[in-house]
């Protein structure tokens, strides 16, 4: 039961306060959403993808945020019509946002400036009722929000090992965590981050499946039959 069920080690009361959100540094192939506030709407267009004429569709579903919004590229800048290459690679998205409005201030007249993460997505596998890719719309995804999204772990999977697969500047590293102790509370891996890839290993006995038990049931069973008849026949 310790391996399988969650945060099994803690005191009911004193949990210690989880950590912030991490800001996420922008990365090659980031889509990026980015509205531009202003006076004068006609030269918003320049800068907001609902009003970019190659949507076909006006409300901002993920494939128009795919299709119209401003990703980064392999020079780590993203090429905004009749403005230019703006270079944002590494930065925040807050530090986007001052760059953009830099820029903006060139054409508008106090602009504001949102720019939002379009393509923030996790990927899990393994022993979950749901495994699939998930796209998410909102900050501060926990991996037990993750875990929700997905049906929960199912009960062969070995909450004791868990694998989290995590970019940081375009390079992949391998993570080990327990879901069944507390301290994941204010880990690194208590909030998700982009593009992250959680593998929920299964149990050593997850061969022992309720179908085989039931065989190996039916088995012992006629051997009791049979030793019983025995032993009637031995009196």
């Amino acid at each position: 039961m310790k391996k399988i069920t969650y945060l099994n080690d803690g005191q009911v009361g004193e949990w210690n306060v989880p950590p912030v959100p991490p800001k996420h540094h922008l990365e090659i192939g980031d889509i990026l959403m980015i509205k531009v506030i202003s006076r004068n709407e006609e030269s918003n267009d320049l800068f907001n993808i609902e009003n970019n004429t190659n949507s076909a569709n006006p409300t901002l579903t993920a494939a128009n945020l795919y299709l119209n919004g401003f990703t980064i590229s392999q020079e780590g800048t993203i090429d905004i019509p009749n403005v230019g290459k703006i270079f944002i690679l590494d930065h925040t998205l807050k530090e986007a946002e001052e760059t953009i409005l830099k820029k903006a201030e060139n054409y508008l007249i106090n602009p504001f400036v949102v720019v939002k993460l379009a393509n923030f997505e996790f990927t899990i596998l393994g022993e979950i009722n749901a495994p699939g890719n998930y796209p998410v719309y909102k900050e501060g995804l926990t991996i037990y929000d993750a875990i929700a999204m997905a049906g929960d772990i199912t009960d062969y999977g070995n909450l004791k090992e868990v694998k989290i697969i995590r970019s940081h500047k375009n390079k992949k590293q391998i993570y080990r965590i327990d879901l069944t102790d507390s301290n994941v509370l204010t880990s690194d891996f208590y909030y998700l981050r982009n593009n992250d890839l959680i593998y929920i290993q299964p149990l050593k006995f997850k061969g022992f499946r309720k179908s085989q038990s039931q065989v190996l049931l039916s088995t012992l069973t006629t051997i009791a039959v049979l030793f019983n008849v025995y032993l009637k026949i031995a009196e």
